[in-house]
């Protein structure tokens, strides 16, 4: 008999998968596991044991995980696997950044930009390796869903009080949200669960009005873009990568917002 697996790839924001044993997908809200604690950890591996239908299977747990550069969130998490899945053979649990580099990269040396509702750089040369960024969206700048929904969210405020350059940010803000309240935008985010996730929903805001032309959010992205090609020559230079360098994007803003990929492509 086979060995199946329950392989996780478990973000910022929300966790996918599949197991192998029934071939069942499933997706779930999560989070870095860092800021989890036991109870939440216990509580989303309850909620793939149903959802994939894993029963008492003797299966192996491989997860990348934001976050499980935490050594004490790693062993929460594997306590938590273990407490909802008494059955299972093994829990295996690596940072989300080194699995994406391997499927993406497909085992190559090369650069990988993960930009999804956080962001971070993984290079890989030979037996080096580096990671930049992943400082989380209150310090992180480069292009990442939180970051873009809180310059989204910077402009519409901004505009409220008198700034004219962000305009469009503030229609692009109404005409998906309605009218643009400062008591109102400022409440709902602070009070979100997740702000993180909450600012990665205003994404589309910053982008729509980069489309129409907007000077604050043509300045935003190309700053962004630019702190991140400058990671990208750090992470050559750390790594000793020469001549020609293997790329690769991953994560939510490259595949909702293809203007990204032909934008720092033209910087580069």
């Amino acid at each position: 008999m086979s060995q199946s697996f329950v392989s996780i790839d478990w973000g910022g924001s929300e966790l996918k998968g599949i197991y192998t044993g029934n071939r069942r997908e499933f997706s779930l809200n999560a989070g870095n596991i860092r800021l989890l604690d036991r109870e939440r950890l216990l509580q989303i591996c309850r909620e793939i044991m149903q959802v994939a239908e894993i029963g008492t299977d003797n299966a192996i747990w491989l997860i990348g995980a934001a976050g499980a550069d935490d050594q004490a969130a790693t062993k929460r998490l594997e306590e938590a696997v273990s407490t909802a899945h008494p059955a299972c053979r093994q829990v295996m649990v690596k940072s989300d950044y080194e699995c994406n580099h391997a499927a993406c990269l497909d085992g190559r040396d090369g650069i990988l930009s993960v930009n999804g509702t956080g962001s971070i750089i993984f290079a890989k040369c030979g037996q080096s390796s580096a990671r930049f960024g992943g400082w989380g969206y209150v310090l992180d700048e480069l292009p990442s869903g939180a970051w873009f929904g809180r310059k989204a969210l910077e402009g519409v405020l901004r505009n409220l009080e008198g700034f004219p350059e962000s305009l469009t940010c503030r229609e692009a803000f109404e005409r998906r949200f309605g009218s643009a309240e400062r008591r109102s935008i400022i409440d709902t985010l602070y009070r979100a669960t997740s702000i993180q996730r909450k600012l990665g929903e205003y994404a589309p805001v910053l982008t729509e009005a980069y489309a129409v032309g907007c000077p604050f959010a043509a300045k935003a992205v190309s700053d962004s873009i630019a702190q991140l090609l400058g990671f990208f020559r750090q992470a050559a230079v750390q790594t000793g990568m020469i001549g020609t360098i293997n790329l690769c994007g991953s994560g939510g803003l490259w595949q909702k917002w293809p203007k990204l990929a032909s934008l720092v492509f033209e910087k580069a």
